[in-house]
């Protein structure tokens, strides 16, 4: 039986009421508030929430069309990040509106000499009314999200043969997140080598919660004089710690590598292109500027067509892809990942091409905001699931 008039009327000025209260409120997670999602999240999601973002901002299908091209209504707005300098930090702006996600704006700041990692917050508006609806901490959804496209492009471009030997350059949240990340994936990695230009505590530390997670890889810490510069997102702790490492032969460990991983702020090539084989992957998300370099033209151009998040960012602010002018070379050239993911003809065209001009296959990344959206998107929603958050009723 329908209740009086008065009643569903009643019923009906709750809800608005609930809908109003809702829209004036703000959700904030804290970073341990995205422990405990991080903790539980499924990395395949991670992996696919940038499949998606990558996708996107190629305007390619993820379906397998021909056509290749998203239908929005709304054009994909991500312009390019702002930087400002200042005498203690860094601080890098990251708007983006992505039809299918939202629209948001991530803000991290790179000390100069602080060790407290990278310090970093991710805004996310209502689509209807433009208020800020949520604050997420996201000192480690950047690591997270630039692991999870590393690990795509691992996944898209797959050697000939399965991996045993993975080489990281540097010791801060980025190493441990992308050798989580792609230790799991690929289960056949059984030799992991970090290498760091001092033994620090904070590389110890690493190394050590490393071989907790995977103690069926043999994981040992290199330390050579040839890396200039420290992680980009840590400035290790001066003091070694007690104990000694083997010698380390960095020309033979390059050598060894089936996946080398470049992930610190250097001004100079970390190790000599000869020393690289044939087939080898190479993943490059250190450098940010164009006065920054982890690798030199002569390995990037070995590529021969070189893939990259998105070529207005690497154009601007990668320096090895400034400096070996590889997109102005005849039969060479950059690709974004986003156009060589799918089953479309051309998707599969791209690869090919990718994988057959050059010896090795690499990936530069600077980073770009639809990649912060759709990280903070998910995390967003496994944290609401979970109920987790603290949430300031009439913020606004």
């Amino acid at each position: 039986m329908d209740p009086p008039v008065e009643g569903r009327s009643s019923a009906l000025a709750g809800t608005e009421e609930a809908a109003t209260e809702s829209s004036r409120s703000l959700l904030i997670l804290t970073a341990r508030d995205v422990d405990k999602v991080l903790s539980t999240l499924d990395l395949k999601q991670a992996i696919e929430s940038q499949r998606h973002a990558f996708s996107v901002h190629s305007g390619c299908s993820q379906t397998g069309s021909d056509e290749g091209e998203f239908t929005q209504s709304i054009p994909l707005q991500t312009p390019p990040r702002i930087t400002l300098s200042c005498q203690a930090y860094t601080s890098l702006f990251m708007p983006s509106q992505v039809p299918s996600l939202g629209t948001g704006i991530k803000i991290v700041s790179v000390p100069s000499s602080d060790g407290q990692g990278l310090p970093a917050t991710n805004l996310l508006l209502d689509e209807t009314s433009g208020k800020v609806k949520a604050v997420i901490n996201a000192r480690k959804l950047t690591a997270l999200r630039n692991a999870a496209g590393s690990a795509l492009f691992l996944q898209t471009f797959p050697a000939p043969r399965k991996p045993t030997s993975l080489l990281i350059f540097g010791t801060g949240a980025q190493a441990y997140a992308h050798a989580v990340i792609i230790l799991k994936l690929f289960q056949s990695i059984k030799s992991l080598i970090i290498v760091a230009r001092a033994k620090t505590v904070r590389a110890h530390h690493l190394i050590e919660a490393l071989r907790k997670d995977f103690s069926n890889v043999d994981i040992t810490l290199g330390i050579s004089d040839t890396t200039k510069s420290q992680s980009t997102d840590d400035t290790d702790n001066p003091r070694p710690p007690a104990g000694s490492e083997p010698p380390f032969n960095l020309s033979q460990a390059v050598h060894n590598a089936n996946i080398i991983l470049t992930l610190t702020p250097s001004t100079s090539p970390l190790f000599n292109a000869v020393d690289v084989t044939s087939h080898t992957r190479l993943v490059l998300v250190g450098s940010y500027k164009p006065s920054m370099r982890e690798v030199s033209d002569e390995l990037i151009m070995r590529s021969g067509v070189l893939v990259v998040d998105t070529a207005e960012g690497c154009l601007k602010e990668a320096g090895e892809v400034i400096s070996s002018g590889i997109a102005n070379v005849e039969g060479a050239g950059i690709i974004e990942l986003g156009q060589c993911l799918g089953e479309s003809d051309s998707a599969l065209m791209h690869r090919e091409r990718v994988e057959k001009t050059g010896d090795v296959v690499i990936f530069k990344s600077v980073g770009f905001g639809v990649q912060d959206i759709a990280i903070t998107h998910l995390v967003l929603q496994e944290a609401m699931t979970q109920g987790l958050g603290t949430t300031i009723p009439d913020y606004d």
